[in-house]
């Protein structure tokens, strides 16, 4: 049993190809392209302690990838595609230190991964076609997401996105999967001078929505991005997705949660069935 107050983790593994729970397994071989994810998800066993109460706040912002679209699956997914045309083994665990990151931050992370030999720029450009190219058709929504959006919507919250991906990519696909007419404002980690984790994502979109940082509740999945969340003086909830959360809850400033529909139960919110 776990101390009072602290929640148990249960690990869960997730096949890309059949999209079926797993008992936690084998790392994939990526070699033959069949790659099997393993999402250790923290759910609370336990009733959570001075939640954060949606009363005291003025605005919601999101984070984009991994939290209300399934794309950081995709993203993975095309890393490994694109390794494996090197011949490089790739798992991941060397996808999840990119998390969460712009694309100058992120490349500084691919190039110490890749043998020196290689050009880290060129390989980042092959993945990305190779993403792209998965986005072309359905992109995958999130569990929870529209209900989560429509319920805060209902309340005339402010909601935003702020997501390390370039802002016009974030519009393009905010508006092809339905989710941009919730937002009343999106900003790009290319729109901003440093990228997650350092907090000028967060405070931009804060400032655009004429509402304190402190005032604002973010929700995010990654490590750097929470980082970055935290640092600007937001409470925030984490969902996390690849990578499990790497800090321990703190009410009411910081809460982990397994889903959407969880983290909207757990402050209250109103969602329709």
């Amino acid at each position: 049993m776990p101390p009072a107050g602290q929640s148990r983790s249960l690990a869960f593994s997730f096949d890309s190809e059949t999209c079926h729970s797993r008992p936690a397994c084998q790392e994939p071989n990526h070699r033959t392209g069949k790659s099997r994810i393993h999402r250790e998800i923290f759910m609370p066993l336990s009733p959570v302690k001075s939640p954060i109460e949606i009363s005291r706040i003025k605005a919601v912002i999101f984070d984009m990838d991994g939290l209300l679209l399934d794309t950081e699956t995709l993203s993975f997914q095309s890393f490994v595609t694109t390794a494996s045309r090197y011949d490089l083994i790739v798992g991941i665990d060397d996808y999840r230190g990119m998390i969460g990151l712009n694309a100058a931050t992120g490349i500084d992370i691919l190039r110490a991964m890749l043998p020196p030999h290689m050009d880290a720029v060129a390989f980042k450009n092959e993945w990305l076609d190779v993403y792209r190219q998965l986005l072309v058709g359905d992109v995958p929504v999130k569990a929870g997401a529209y209900a989560v959006l429509k319920g805060f919507q209902q309340m005339d919250m402010p909601l935003a996105v702020a997501t390390s991906s370039s802002g016009r990519k974030a519009r393009d696909i905010l508006t092809r999967t339905g989710l941009m007419p919730y937002l009343r404002q999106v900003t790009g980690g290319d729109e901003v001078p440093a990228g997650k984790p350092a907090p000028d994502v967060y405070l931009d979109v804060a400032q655009k929505l004429g509402i304190a940082a402190d005032d604002c509740l973010a929700f995010e999945d990654s490590n750097n991005g929470t980082t970055a969340a935290i640092a600007a003086g937001m409470k925030v909830i984490q969902i996390p997705d690849l990578a499990p959360s790497n800090r321990t809850p703190n009410p009411p400033d910081f809460q982990i949660c397994s889903s959407l529909t969880e983290a909207a139960a757990m402050i209250g919110l109103q969602l329709d069935e």
